[in-house]
């Protein structure tokens, strides 16, 4: 009989995710990590970071499909959006001309849906165009604010 010890699947892992070649999570980063900081002076690091690479990116377009339930009411889908936009959006929708109630639902499974339902007469893309306006009109003045304060 065989009474040699067998390894465990731990000690096994435990050797490859040590092995010395392998650089360190550390290393794999684009990060210099200061060991005198703490986790929170870290967090603080790395999300700063992370928040002037988004700010490199431009965004362009925002998807959505508008589906008709009846001649004043719209189901409108935004896709890759948050939940601080949508609320956003619709304080902006609720703002334009000829809009009755706006309301929206997100849920883990589906994208955001946009329900909207319109007075007569009016039309859906005038309605969002306007809100989408009004928003970068918005953007603009606290961009340009921020640009003006002296830090």
């Amino acid at each position: 009989m065989n009474m040699a010890k067998k390894k465990s699947v731990e000690e096994e892992l435990e050797g490859e995710l040590l092995n010395e070649d392998d650089e360190s999570i550390e290393d794999s980063l684009d990060v210099e990590i200061p060991a005198d900081k703490t986790k929170e002076e870290l967090a603080d690091l790395l999300s700063s970071q992370l928040e002037e690479e988004i700010q490199g990116r431009e965004f362009k377009y925002l998807q959505i499909q508008i589906e008709k339930d009846n001649d004043t009411e719209y189901y409108i889908i935004v896709r890759h959006q948050s939940h601080g936009f949508m609320n956003y959006l619709v304080a902006q929708v609720l703002k334009c001309k000829g809009v009755d109630f706006v309301a929206y639902k997100s849920t883990s499974l589906d994208p955001p849906r946009l329900y909207v339902r319109l007075e007569d007469g009016h039309d859906i893309k005038a309605v969002l165009k306007d809100a989408l306006g009004k928003m970068r009109t918005e953007w603009k003045g606290m961009k340009n604010a921020v640009a003006a304060m002296k830090l």
